[in-house]
């Protein structure tokens, strides 16, 4: 290999020279030009593409699509058909999912503040830990390079009528004195409301115009500091608090969903973090500890009028955990290992809507230990082997719930998994890069997959075993001249994936294994940038097959997707900038259990950008130009034609 740790972390920052490189989880440290194994998004991508939303940014990358559950009033995301439970979500390596049933709302995410999103699609490294069966998203902050840097930016929305309907606001300070460095940021989001498609037809629930119920509020602060070292040994202390609020609009077809007349009257999240690590001339020791806490609160009233409360519900969730790393070179072999630990409690109370009296109705808690064995082996300058393997082992700990229905059938299970994957990669010249890969990866069922009974419609399961996922890909890179095109086939199997079915003898549904899955697809990449143009885009192709043919669809996959744009400069300080996206092919389940095709809609962007100096930038521009009805959930439209305009100012 020839090369020291020293000179893999210089390199490494060097290439993400705004990134929290700490925060930061790769398969290959030496991968630089071309990584087959993590796709990053930038800040630059993020505002050239006008993504306030983490949901928003990742729906522009291949093999990954946008989901709005309406039902929970979420932004979620699919990575090659597997739902949001199933892909591991970190921020800063920092696992921060829901304990209680894995998920993670994108839509409350603004990227202000976000240094790069690097996104792992099946093959992941076994440094994260256990359940990232469907892949891994990891939500890198930004970390200062100057003495004092940082930006501020508005943004105002308006809707198809020309009525304020959202505004974002947002300041980034950064400060690095020396050895020291600090970063404080804070961001601020509202929205009034959103208005549907002029195409939208009026219902009983929903008249035409202005979204029912769509208001939502979103409060982030963040605080960094660190401390490098000469030989670029670092430790850092992070706190992240957020605070949100949403409402639940209302079903504009029932026979896809029942209404719910519900409020979020919080959606909170907090986390504090510190981690290190320390170089040496041939190896590193890296090591996090964090904790992590999600609250929220669900009311639900008598009637769409909202005036009288029918119940009151929090969820108050926490995890603590670490992690430790240690990376050493011997010879061609660049060896990682890790251990991780997890701690994951959830409590669930009533709340009386008179009193505000709080009553615990369960409390559930497991613990996770993961090891991780990672080897990436030079055979020469154009051929290298990546191997891995995890071992996972997740205990239930407590279990307690104040409905005795089925308390018998809730044991203190233990669950492991054993995670092999090996990738061989070739580079034919500088400007290339193919990988084959193997991976097999493991889903732990969550504690509402095994607890949950869903306002008793459901038996628990407490024996539900793990999903297994064998993924194959065969991935090619190659950098020509201007252009950057990338292709990626993949096939994965799953076998054991949780199904409901009906429960004998009680006629109830159960999450039961009884499934087998096959995905399988194509993704299509390619890029020009030179001089004043940039264009380029991608396209996905995902068909899933259940293989019992027992008429189960997986929902909310689109069997093709395109995410096209094109930026030119045109002189003055001015760009134009434009997108288009087209959705085709995801099945919706409808309340008898059929299944239909959701209309396949496209979507068109267009902006205005004026930079009169390199640190002040003013956009304007319309979100949806043709004003298509996009639903996602067939109950649940989306917004229509939207004007914008934002200015930042960098410094």
């Amino acid at each position: 290999m020839k090369k020291s740790i020293l000179g893999i972390s210089i390199a490494t920052s060097m290439l993400l020279a705004e990134s929290f490189t700490l925060g930061q989880v790769s398969v290959q440290d030496n991968a630089k030009d071309i990584n087959l194994f993590e796709q990053s998004i930038s800040p630059e991508e993020i505002s050239q593409n006008s993504s306030d939303t983490v949901s928003e940014a990742l729906d522009n990358l291949s093999g990954v699509n946008q989901d709005v559950q309406g039902g929970r009033g979420e932004s979620t995301l699919y990575i090659r058909g597997f739902d949001a439970k199933r892909v591991g979500v970190f921020i800063d390596g920092i696992p921060v999912y829901v304990p209680y049933d894995g998920n993670f709302d994108y839509g409350r995410f603004l990227t202000t503040d976000i240094g790069s999103i690097d996104v792992s699609k099946g093959y992941s490294s076994v440094i994260y830990g256990g359940n990232t069966m469907g892949g891994v998203v990891n939500i890198v902050s930004r970390k200062p390079t100057k003495e004092f840097e940082g930006n501020v930016k508005g943004k105002i929305v308006l809707d198809s009528d020309a009525k304020m309907a959202r505004h974002v606001e947002s300041v980034n300070l950064g400060t690095k004195q020396g050895n020291f460095y600090a970063q404080l940021g804070a961001s601020y989001s509202k929205q009034d409301h959103f208005r549907i498609s002029d195409d939208y037809e009026a219902t009983a629930t929903q008249p035409e115009g202005d979204r029912l119920k769509s208001e939502n509020e979103d409060k982030k602060v963040s605080l960094k500091a660190g401390y490098v070292a000469d030989d670029k040994s670092e430790i850092a202390i992070s706190y992240v608090n957020q605070q949100g609020e949403k409402q639940q609009p209302p079903v504009t077809d029932t026979t896809f969903a029942k209404n719910k007349n519900w409020d979020w009257p919080y959606w909170d999240k907090e986390t504090i973090s510190i981690t290190g690590q320390k170089n040496f001339e041939n190896s590193y020791i890296k090591a996090l500890a964090y904790y992590d806490k999600s609250k929220n609160s669900l009311w639900s009233y008598n009637d769409a009028t909202f005036s009288s409360l029918q119940w009151k519900s929090k969820y108050d969730d926490y995890s603590y955990g670490a992690r430790l790393e240690y990376g050493v070179e011997l010879g061609n072999n660049f060896l990682k290992a890790a251990v991780n630990y997890k701690k994951d409690v959830h409590r669930g109370y009533d709340i009386d809507t008179t009193t505000d009296a709080e009553t615990l109705l369960e409390r559930y808690e497991d613990h996770t230990i993961s090891v991780g064995l990672e080897d990436t082996y030079t055979l020469s300058s154009q051929w290298e082997l990546v191997g891995g393997v995890s071992y996972d082992r997740r205990t239930a700990d407590e279990i307690f719930d104040t409905n005795t229905a089925y308390l018998d059938m809730l044991a203190l299970e233990t669950q492991d998994s054993f995670s092999p994957q090996a990738a061989i990669i070739y580079s034919p010249d500088k400007s290339s890069k193919a990988k084959f890969s193997v991976s097999r990866k493991t889903y732990m069922p969550s504690m509402k997959d095994r607890y949950s009974r869903k306002f008793n419609s459901y038996v628990p399961n407490p024996d539900l075993e793990n999903e297994i996922s064998t993924h194959y890909e065969l991935s090619y890179q190659k950098h020509f001249g201007a252009f950057i095109g990338r292709t990626n086939l993949f096939y994965t199997r799953v076998e054991d994936a949780i199904q409901s079915v009906i429960h004998i003898p009680t006629g109830l549904e159960q999450n039961q294994n009884v499934g087998t899955f096959d995905h399988r697809g194509v993704e299509l990449e390619l890029n020009y940038k030179r001089d004043t143009l940039d264009v380029g885009g991608n396209y996905t192709y995902i068909s899933i097959k259940d293989k019992e043919n027992s008429g189960v669809e997986i929902v909310d996959v689109p069997k093709h997707q395109i995410f096209a744009y094109a930026q030119q400069e045109i002189g003055g300080g001015f760009s134009i900038y434009a997108n288009a996206k087209y959705r085709n092919g995801a099945y919706e389940n409808k309340l008898d259990g059929s299944y239909v095709t959701t209309p396949s809609f496209t979507t068109f962007d267009l902006k205005a950008i004026y930079e009169p100096t390199k640190t002040l930038t003013a956009e304007i521009g319309v979100k949806n130009l043709t004003d298509e009805l996009v639903r996602y959930d067939m109950a649940y439209p989306m917004a229509g034609r939207e004007f914008f305009a934002s200015l930042e100012y960098k410094f």
